[in-house]
C-alpha cells in the first residue's frame, strides 16, 4: 500500500516538474520574441534604407527615415506583444481562482461532515 502511495506521489511530482519546465520555456520564448519584435524592424529599416540610398545615390535620407520608421514600428509591436502577454495570465488566473473556489467549497463540506 505504501509503495503505491509513493508511486502516485512520484508521478505527481514528475508532472509538477514537467509543468514547471514547460512554463519556464514558454516564458523564455516570450521574452526572446519580445527582443526580436523590437530589433527586426529597426535592423530591417536600416538595411533597406542603406540599399535604397546606394541604389538612388542619396545621402543617408532613406537610411535615417527607415531607421526612425523601424524604431516606431518596433516599439509599437513591442507594446502590442506586452499587451497580449498581460491578457493571457488574467484568463489563466481566473480559471485558477474558480478551481480554488471549488476546492474551498469541497474542503468546507468535508469539515462539516467531520462534525
Amino acid at each position: 500500500m505504501n509503495r503505491e502511495i509513493e508511486l502516485v506521489m512520484n508521478e505527481q511530482n514528475n508532472r509538477d516538474e514537467q509543468q514547471h519546465l514547460s512554463r519556464l520555456w514558454r516564458e523564455s520564448f516570450a521574452a526572446i520574441s519580445l527582443g526580436w519584435e523590437l530589433a527586426l524592424p529597426i535592423f530591417g529599416g536600416v538595411l533597406i534604407g542603406h540599399f535604397l540610398d546606394r541604389f538612388l545615390g542619396t545621402v543617408h535620407i532613406f537610411t535615417i527615415g527607415l531607421l526612425l520608421l523601424g524604431i516606431g514600428s518596433g516599439y509599437y509591436n513591442l507594446a502590442k506583444a506586452i499587451q497580449r502577454l498581460k491578457e493571457k495570465p488574467r484568463k489563466h488566473n481566473y480559471i485558477e481562482y474558480i478551481e480554488d473556489d471549488e476546492a474551498d467549497d469541497v474542503f468546507e463540506e468535508n469539515e462539516e461532515d467531520q462534525w
